[in-house]
């Protein structure tokens, strides 16, 4: 796709995150620092609240300036906040670029030197799903009112920043996350039983007790079908007690983390989400683009996604009997998953990452106008 023209002068940007993986906000990142490269600017990565699971993203950015703080508690925040003050004020950005919760309230707190700063917001009323949800979101609410821009990343988030936090149209923007990569194609069905994919890290917001619990019901309606969870993450235990206690080790695998989701997908026959709770979903659009139709909770931005009996099915958030019969009748219906396949491969073309990079760099040629507030 075209991609809009770069300011007159090489830009001196640094994006500031707090990550410790790679999932959507970074994905964002790491495409926009490939784009930067293509035209010379002058790029920095800052990482707040790093820890051993942020390598992967120190890998992934090089040959970009890349720099981390390690901290995992409130008592190294003043030490924290005055690193990251002081690179700002030392390097000058021209455009400070934010991404996730932490990051966004510890910049928030830090002084300005004339650069413009942008929040790219990932949550909605995701953060209503984490710990503490009460003080998360009053932060949440504070430090975004402090950026030039915010830009929603779907219709969800923005409708959740101007519903329920009250911030004015004009201050916030849509610019939907998007997928990357390159799917291979599917293996034929002969090849496999029927598969049922779920790509999501290992967290309680993810919903795997209610996927397991409509698992089972579809393994008794079809004994020949399996289940694989790629990801990896804090929940693993449970997922793994609650795989034992209903039987299901023979049917359900645990991949643990991957850098590579594409195989995963290319070897199933439907996708299945079952959080409670999601502001978009690059899982999915990944697995749309890998020809597999979607099952997923009715919640969040999944329906700016999924056309209920063209790219897959929703069902109601935590309805595991609703989600079981939908799985059931797709695996059932070798007609209806190859025209679901076709159009879901079909509607993802339209949402790659490409575009959602080609609409940052015009907002921040917007941000740099003079006399833009």
């Amino acid at each position: 796709m075209g991609r809009p023209h770069p300011p007159a002068k090489a830009l001196r940007i640094v994006y500031v995150t707090s990550s410790r993986g790679v999932g959507g906000g970074e994905q964002l990142v790491l495409a926009l620092l490939a784009a930067g490269r293509e035209r010379g600017w002058d790029q920095t990565v800052l990482n707040l609240f790093s820890d051993a699971h942020s390598v992967a993203l120190a890998q992934r950015c090089a040959p970009t300036r890349y720099e981390a703080r390690e901290g995992s508690d409130v008592l190294g925040v003043p030490a924290m906040r005055s690193w990251l003050a002081g690179r700002l004020a030392e390097i000058r950005p021209d455009i400070v670029h934010v991404t996730l919760f932490h990051a966004s309230v510890l910049t928030a707190t830090v002084r300005r030197h004339g650069e413009r700063r942008l929040l790219t917001h990932m949550y909605g009323e995701g953060l209503a799903q984490l710990a503490h949800p009460r003080t998360r979101m009053r932060l949440d609410r504070w430090a975004a009112r402090r950026y030039d821009h915010v830009s929603a990343i779907s219709d969800a988030v923005k409708s959740f920043l101007e519903d329920s936090y009250g911030f004015p149209p004009p201050a916030v923007g849509r610019i939907r996350l998007g997928w990357s990569g390159e799917p291979p194609p599917k293996k034929p069905p002969a090849d496999r039983p029927p598969t049922i994919v779920c790509v999501a890290g290992l967290r309680r917001e993810k919903g795997h007790d209610t996927l397991l619990a409509a698992f089972k019901k579809v393994r008794h309606e079809i004994p020949e079908a399996r289940l694989v969870l790629v990801g990896d993450g804090p929940h693993r235990q449970h997922v793994e007690g609650a795989v034992r206690a209903a039987g299901l080790e023979q049917s359900v695998r645990l991949t643990g983390a991957t850098t590579d989701i594409w195989p995963h997908l290319a070897d199933a026959d439907v996708f299945a989400l079952a959080s409670p709770s999601e502001a978009l979903g690059i899982a999915i659009m990944e697995a749309m683009a890998a020809g597999l139709p979607v099952v997923a909770s009715d919640v969040g931005g999944i329906p700016e996604l999924v056309t209920p009996g063209v790219t897959g099915e929703l069902f109601p958030v935590r309805d595991h009997d609703a989600l079981a019969f939908k799985l059931t009748a797709l695996l059932r219906s070798p007609h209806d998953l190859a025209r679901m396949s076709a159009a879901a491969r079909g509607a993802a073309a339209s949402m790659h990452m490409d575009q959602t990079v080609g609409e940052n760099l015009r907002l921040y040629e917007r941000l740099l106008e003079p006399g833009e507030n």
